[in-house]
């Protein structure tokens, strides 16, 4: 046993009661610095002492415990939502996959036991909904669960599925109910081992392997093996940052606790505790809204001046003493009668009693994320996934600071020209230890300020990112190396990986030698125009108003939006085009073309605004009309767990000053006409671009006018061989549905999928009960010079959807 193996087996075997307490040898003490010595100069906090001298008198007795030691590829500490999804993905990657979790269920905050959904990151910009693993768990968990998807109200559904997702990949290998007590060091650049024990086995382990994940919310197994990390807010001098402090400090956001309450049927009196807190008037929920009482609520959040990782059990304490507090005031003290009396028959059922942790440690990289990269993002070589969520910082103290609104929402008029962001990067170099040489990061301990922290943080977020380093690492096993050298030397094979296995990073395209699909040519029997729905309502412009199209033409002759005016006159209306970059940055660039219109008096019309000005075929263009009050222009939004309606692609938006438009989300498309007649969603968008609209609209429609079955078509100008098809379908990229028992009714349902051998079609594959995004089919080896996708039926939308045709030709080992 080496040397600081010895002593680190002896620490952990004498807290788990195995070996006597004999001291260190002195040689075992050196070798292991002292937890001071091994912060950051960076670090602005305490220490963080983890050993202190025992005082007692007493023995243990010995090999009550059995030590186990195993060897794994990859060891990820931490089961919540990005942990499994970077466990699932370096499993699937070929990596032998340790995943050690605290826990007896998955999901950390998302788990049943904390009840915090992953957030709506649609909710910030268009077409932005993640997709990869974390689609396919949340697609497969809503067609199962009977209840709504909401905060407070998660059940076990949630858990099952995330236990099956770990279950099916035979790299896997789960850890439940085990806390890592120890990090053992091979150096100071590298970690050897972890040292864990395991609850109600009386188990302990020593987890050993070249390279390892923390993504444990709180940055245990980096602050443990001396990794660099940050712990609360920078100043504004650090990084630049306008939303930072003047001064450096150790504010923190704090945790929550949700409840979950259920309607009996028949009155139910609460006795609230007399240890509990006492909200007496609304004045004492400033701004909290408490209509909702089925469940709840993230606002029951508890930080400054409580440290989240050495107070987490007076955080919890206090939180449950405030949770009891507002259901107090729900059932017996709101002035609100109809909430009072709607919560009647209502009684607790789920109370937290595990916090839902905000942030703590932040683990430096070799690039540290900033305002400026998720306010005016840049495209980084080494993405591997994205943030949107808004600048979202917090109120320090949470409900303790009972006069002071919650946290400034970053979508309102006063706060989105400052936290608004633009989908952004997130690169390899911010998910890996800057010293510790082989430990990656996923989830909220990524390298960012305070500032870009407060939009990673989230859970989908923390989802893709733990997709991509679990890809990552298959790379590091490749080729021998270090995450740095990936990021450094293998950045676009890690890229095209990546998209392959339906994740995305702002631009990317695929660009894989080995898909035969991109020397294909690509028709179909049919395809949808462009066409925005003319129903809707009036949407008055108070600010300037515009929605980003895609053109597939040369030239636009004039648009039409169907507007209104509320005053007696004519009303002038200044209409612009720029050219927008992607459908989701909306930037304003240099304007191409102007035109004026008039709007009568009276209600819906159709305005024409004449531009006759050149454009770039497959291009994005953005049509913003002034600012007047008088004038209307008609909105449309999608109806919940109806098929989509609106234009893919398009994004309609408001502007309320500073460096971006604001945009329209969750299913919104303001009515107009386009002239000539726009084809932005043909079959040639299945091989080319990307799996979601980004710098085009990357999706094939068929025409909804008419009746399916539609055809998809790829053609080689010589036969080629294949043994595997992918095709990534549409679940709608502008909205996360939380309906129970959903399927959504964008997906393609039935479908066959046939080659041309010998002068007659032959089916390959054929799936008719289909909800998921991606499907990937192994077939016996054909050699076909035509390949085609026939869609016989959706789960409910006229049209067949689809992103994504991928052929290969796989070895088979």
């Amino acid at each position: 046993m080496p040397l600081n193996r010895r002593g680190f087996v002896q620490r952990m075997a004498l807290a788990l009661g195995a070996v006597s307490s004999k001291p260190l040898l002195a040689e075992e003490a050196a070798a292991t610095p002292a937890p001071e010595a091994q912060a950051s100069h960076a670090v602005a906090s305490t220490p963080h002492h983890e050993h202190t001298s025992r005082k007692l008198k007493g023995y243990i007795r010995p090999n009550t415990i059995n030590i186990i030691e195993e060897h794994f590829d990859i060891v990820v500490v931490g089961g919540g939502i990005s942990g499994l999804c970077a466990a699932i993905s370096a499993a699937r990657n070929g990596l032998k996959t340790a995943l050690v979790h605290e826990r007896s269920a998955l999901g950390g905050n998302s788990s049943s036991e904390v009840r915090l959904y992953p957030e709506e990151t649609c909710s910030f910009s268009p077409w932005i909904k993640e997709a990869g693993i974390l689609e396919e768990i949340s697609v497969e968990e809503r067609v199962r669960n009977w209840e709504p998807a909401t905060e407070g109200l998660m059940n076990s559904q949630w858990d099952l599925v995330l236990y099956e997702w770990a279950r099916r990949e035979k790299n896997l290998h789960l850890f439940l109910n085990t806390t890592m007590r120890e990090v053992e060091m091979k150096d100071p650049s590298h970690i050897l081992a972890i040292h864990a024990a395991q609850l109600g086995t009386e188990k302990g382990f020593v987890l050993e392997a070249p390279l390892f994940v923390d993504a444990s919310g709180d940055g245990v197994l980096g602050y443990r093996a001396g990794a660099d990390f940050r712990w609360g807010r920078e100043a504004q001098s650090e990084y630049g940052e306008a939303l930072a402090q003047p001064k450096a400090d150790e504010v923190l956001m704090g945790n929550t606790l949700f409840f979950r309450a259920r309607d009996t049927g028949k009155p139910i009196d609460f006795k609230c505790p007399d240890w509990a807190a006492t909200f007496e008037t609304e004045k004492d929920l400033t701004h909290r809204g408490h209509g909702f009482i089925e469940g709840g609520y993230w606002w029951i959040e508890v930080g400054q001046p409580y440290d989240p990782i050495r107070d987490n059990e007076k955080i919890r304490d206090e939180a449950l003493r405030q949770l009891l507090g507002v259901w107090d005031h729900i059932k017996n003290r709101c002035s609100d009668k109809d909430i009072r009396e709607r919560a009647k028959n209502y009684a607790l059922e789920f109370v937290g009693f595990w916090p839902y942790k905000r942030e703590s440690r932040r683990i430096l990289g070799d690039y540290v994320l900033t305002e400026k990269d998720v306010r005016t993002p840049s495209v980084h070589a080494d993405d591997i996934a994205y943030g949107s969520w808004g600048i979202d910082i917090h109120v320090p103290g949470g409900i303790l600071k009972r006069d002071t609104e919650p946290y400034p929402s970053p979508k309102t008029d006063i706060n989105f020209k400052h936290r608004g962001t633009i989908p952004y990067g997130i690169p390899l170099r911010s998910c890996y230890s800057r010293n510790v040489h082989n430990l990656l990061t996923a989830g909220r301990p990524i390298s960012a300020s305070y500032v870009a922290f407060a939009s990673t943080r989230v859970l989908p977020t923390g989802a893709i990112v733990g997709q991509g380093i679990g890809v990552a690492a298959a790379l590091c096993r490749k080729y021998n190396c270090d995450p740095r050298t990936v990021a450094k030397e293998h950045a676009a094979e890690l890229q095209q990986i990546l998209l392959r296995q339906d994740a995305s990073m702002p631009a990317a395209v695929n660009a894989d030698a080995n898909d035969l699909a991109r020397s294909a040519k690509a028709t179909s029997n049919n395809d949808a125009p462009l066409s925005f729905p003319e129903e809707g309502i009036a949407h008055r412009a108070t600010l300037p108003l515009g929605q980003l199209i895609p053109i597939s033409t040369d030239k636009l002759d004039k648009v039409e939006l169907l507007m209104h005016s509320n005053d007696t006159a004519p009303q002038p209306v200044k209409l612009s085009v720029w050219k927008a970059s992607s459908v989701f940055d909306l930037r304003p660039t240099k304007i191409l073309a102007t035109a004026t219109g008039t709007v009568k008096p009276g209600d819906k019309q159709f305005v024409s605004f004449p531009l006759n000005m050149q454009t770039e075929p497959g291009g994005l263009y953005f049509i913003q009309i002034d600012k007047n009050p008088h004038v209307s222009w008609t909105i449309y939004v999608d109806k919940v767990g109806e098929p989509s309606r609106i234009p893919v692609g398009a994004s309609p938006a408001d502007f309320i000053g500073g460096p971006m438009w604001r945009p329209f989300t969750h299913g919104k498309a303001f009515a107009m006409r386009v002239h000539p007649e726009q084809r932005p969603y043909t079959a040639q968008n299945l091989i080319t671009g990307t799996n979601r609209p980004d710098r085009w609209t990357n999706i094939y429609l068929s025409d909804p006018q008419q009746s399916l079955p539609a055809h998809m078509e790829l053609a080689w100008e010589r036969p080629v061989q294949f043994n595997q098809i992918q095709v990534t379908f549409d679940t709608n990229m502008v909205r996360r549905t939380t309906l129970p028992n959903f399927r959504n009714p964008d997906c393609v349902k039935h479908y066959t999928v046939e080659a041309l051998v010998n002068g007659s079609w032959k089916t390959l594959v054929e799936e008719k009960e289909n909800y998921q995004r991606r499907r990937v089919h192994a077939v016996e080896p054909v050699t076909a010079g035509k390949l085609r996708l026939v869609v016989h039926a959706t789960n409910g939308s006229p049209q067949a959807r689809i992103y994504e045709i991928r052929v290969y030709n796989e070895q088979v080992s």
